[in-house]
């Protein structure tokens, strides 16, 4: 399904959230469509300020930040943050509120803004898996990105910059996110396996033949790139139910760039967090300039 829309709230049914089960992408917290993954191992980052750039989305509501957190998502512009599209599909956005720069969730709620609207890339839309077109938990998915204004600007915090190409195979890259850090255990429910700490994961951008053979689920070349833990890492970063929307950088001569926001990962060829598993990534250089002409263009559904 193609999805094009301007800029404001969309409502309607949904697909998936960041809370799910061990194999799945199914939940309810904010009602996010689509897989929905972050991290296991990778580097814990408690320091104040070590990704002020970071956006958090969460459900609007007094109750802990820590509970209502949902998708990731970056800050590219003072008054825009970038996403995955699964996170707003079908979502009234008015009931989102976007925090920035928080290295600890239950600590410091970081910098809070409203959103005031949200596009879609127009050619977003879920791939059922040839294997099991009739489970949507086990959908990839392609042009995954989306774009959240902010009510206000953010001040003093410099955006991330965004890369100009895709990087190539091999090219070290880092993800930042404040996923799961665990696999649901069905024998403690009220276990809390959210990250409260930010984390950063070290992986190697794939090629696409190596991405498309570890999954049955459509990889696709022109929107999604992948990337995994060097095998030499001891402590290898694994997808796991929490943020989709983190971003990933790579790190150009001028420092840190945007090259892409988590999609997807293991949960389409069914393995369960911290089972190695390639993690697919919306391809940010190549789909932001479409999905910005068709957001300011006011393309309607």
């Amino acid at each position: 399904m193609a999805v094009r829309q301007r800029w404001g709230a969309r409502a309607g049914a949904v697909l998936g959230s960041v809370v799910m089960t061990a194999v799945g992408t199914m939940g309810a917290t904010l009602g996010i469509a689509g897989p929905a993954q972050a991290m296991s191992g990778g580097t814990e980052s408690p320091r104040p300020g070590a990704a002020p750039w970071l956006a958090t989305l969460a459900v609007k509501g007094d109750g802990p930040l820590l509970k209502r957190a949902s998708c990731g998502g970056v800050l590219v512009a003072p008054d825009r943050v970038l996403t995955a599209a699964h996170c707003l599909d079908g979502v009234d956005v008015a009931r989102i509120e976007v925090h920035l720069g928080s290295s600890v969730l239950s600590e410091d709620p970081g910098t809070v803004r409203n959103v005031r609207g949200a596009a879609l890339h127009p050619r977003y839309r879920l791939l059922p898996s040839p294997a099991a077109p009739d489970r949507p938990e086990l959908s990839s998915a392609a042009y995954d990105l989306a774009e959240i204004r902010l009510s206000d600007p953010v001040r003093g915090v410099k955006p991330l910059p965004v890369a100009k190409h895709r990087p190539r195979p091999g090219t070290p890259v880092s993800i930042f996110s404040h996923g799961t850090t665990a696999a649901p255990d069905p024998s403690e429910p009220g276990k809390d396996i959210r990250g409260d700490v930010l984390r950063r994961g070290d992986l190697a951008v794939r090629s696409h033949e190596q991405c498309a053979a570890q999954t049955p689920a459509v990889v696709d070349r022109a929107s999604v790139f992948c990337a995994r833990s060097p095998r030499a890492d001891r402590t290898p970063t694994t997808m796991c139910p929490g943020d989709s929307g983190s971003p990933l950088l790579a790190w150009g001569r001028g420092g840190p760039e945007l090259t892409g926001v988590f999609s997807f990962a293991g949960e389409t060829a069914g393995k369960a967090c911290g089972r190695p598993a390639d993690a697919a990534f919306a391809d940010v250089p190549a789909l932001l300039p479409e999905l910005r002409a068709a957001s300011e263009g006011g393309v309607r559904a």
